[in-house]
């Protein structure tokens, strides 16, 4: 159960961008419904989870859910690590990897760019969010410049979701559970 509740008059932009969510997922975000406590926040979380989750990448769409869900594993997220999983889960990519991704440094099913960049996410989520020369020559080996940018992006974006939703206690929604149902 969340640390705080939601409050009662949710402001209409967040209703309908809950509503949407609900739809695709099976259930509203409990994140989305508490920052309706200040008007403009659900507008901005909306705006960002659009853009992070269906603009066109060119780095590949699994080394992207990877470095989430490894951000998600590290922050100890359990509704990010499940809606993680529920998105691999709907792109068919299987949840081997996503399952392992801790173990990343030595797994060998995990390719010389998967772990570059999770490496590279590992990195950046420490406190500091520094990373290596070194980790930073090995990622530029397997991924051009916008690829780099839309891997930090999404990076940063999967710390900002956890640390909105580990500090207020949302638990996981069963999204894969939801999802294996449809």
């Amino acid at each position: 159960m969340p640390r705080i509740k939601p409050p009662v008059q949710q402001p209409l932009l967040g209703k309908i961008i809950n509503l949407i969510l609900a739809k695709r997922f099976g259930k509203p975000f409990p994140s989305l419904q508490l920052l309706g406590h200040h008007p403009s926040y659900p507008i901005a979380y909306g705006m960002m989870a659009n853009n992070f989750s269906n603009s066109r990448t060119k780095l590949p769409f699994m080394t992207k859910q990877l470095a989430t869900q490894l951000v998600a594993q590290l922050n100890q997220c359990a509704f990010c690590i499940d809606l993680g999983q529920r998105m691999a889960l709907d792109h068919k990519l299987g949840l081997e990897k996503m399952k392992r991704v801790l173990e990343y440094q030595s797994n060998p099913i995990f390719s010389d760019s998967e772990k570059a960049a999770l490496q590279y996410a590992f990195e950046a989520t420490q406190v500091e969010a520094r990373v290596s020369d070194e980790t930073f020559t090995t990622l530029q080996k397997h991924f051009s410049e916008r690829e780099i940018l839309e891997l930090t992006v999404a990076v940063a974006s999967e710390n900002f979701y956890n640390r909105l939703t580990a500090p207020l206690e949302i638990e996981s929604q069963g999204f894969c559970a939801i999802s294996r149902q449809s």
